[in-house]
């Protein structure tokens, strides 16, 4: 499984929990939230945008060692908030929507009123919004159904080339993952995935139905890869950095509404 961020993450977990601590050198304390996962054997730090410093700890890991590791990762820790406060822009309404998917891109025009509406005239989007918060739910959902139309035939369309065989596609906003596949047989893809160029698209959909035969990454996994997608390391390169090619006022809706 791909992740932009390198953590895991799990409908089954338990949802995290808020602390505080104060790092060697630093004045200020500052927030973090702990999460516990059973897919994970050792503690795993991830900054994630507008979310801040996220804790992944195994099922029984005693949570009284938590401050101590962090206080051993001060360092990259303080470096990695500053970089990411450095980075991130408090995003306002786009004017413009770009599908990397596609090549496809689309105008915005907003228009306050009582109720909410996105309408769509070719490479048009009008929005009729009454505030900020309700003009973004609304480019989400047309974000999502764009997704939907774009992956799921594209994804079944590489099955057939390769000729592997799944049971459904599920396409949903995730935080961690750029896709998933299940023992069950459902591929689960990011809808954010269609920010991203069709090679790197590509790639990550064939990534999952290589799982569909090995569910695992030994070499077996890999040669399978190889076979069905040759340029793959090329294109897990583009998807490591793959975040940055998401748009600022998607993702802070995305970690800030957890």
């Amino acid at each position: 499984m791909l992740s932009w961020l390198q953590l895991n993450n799990r409908l089954n977990d338990p949802l995290p929990t808020l602390n505080s601590i104060t790092l060697n050198k630093s004045a200020n304390p500052f927030k973090y939230t702990v999460r516990v996962s059973a897919r994970v054997r050792n503690v795993r730090l991830a900054v994630k945008p507008y979310a801040g410093l996220e804790v992944v700890i195994p099922s029984r890991f005693p949570r009284k060692q938590i401050p101590g590791i962090l206080q051993q990762h001060a360092a990259w820790i303080t470096s990695q908030l500053e970089k990411l406060s450095g980075s991130l822009q408090q995003p306002e309404l786009p004017p413009s929507i770009t599908i990397a998917l596609t090549n496809q891109h689309f105008s915005l025009d907003y228009q306050p009123a009582i109720r909410g509406a996105l309408l769509q005239h070719g490479d048009q989007l009008s929005i009729q919004y009454q505030d900020q918060q309700q003009a973004i739910d609304l480019l989400r959902q047309w974000v999502r159904n764009q997704a939907i139309s774009l992956l799921s035939p594209r994804l079944e369309a590489l099955a057939r080339e390769f000729s592997f065989n799944f049971k459904r596609t599920s396409v949903r906003s995730q935080k961690s993952r750029w896709g998933s596949c299940s023992s069950s047989g459902t591929i689960s893809l990011n809808d954010q995935l269609i920010f991203l160029p069709e090679p790197a698209v590509r790639y990550l959909m064939i990534h999952e139905l290589c799982h569909t035969r090995h569910m695992n990454h030994s070499p077996a996994f890999w040669q399978l890869v190889a076979h069905c997608c040759p340029e793959y390391r090329i294109q897990e390169k583009v998807l490591s950095k793959g975040r940055e090619r998401v748009p600022q006022w998607f993702l802070k809706n995305l970690f800030s509404r957890s």
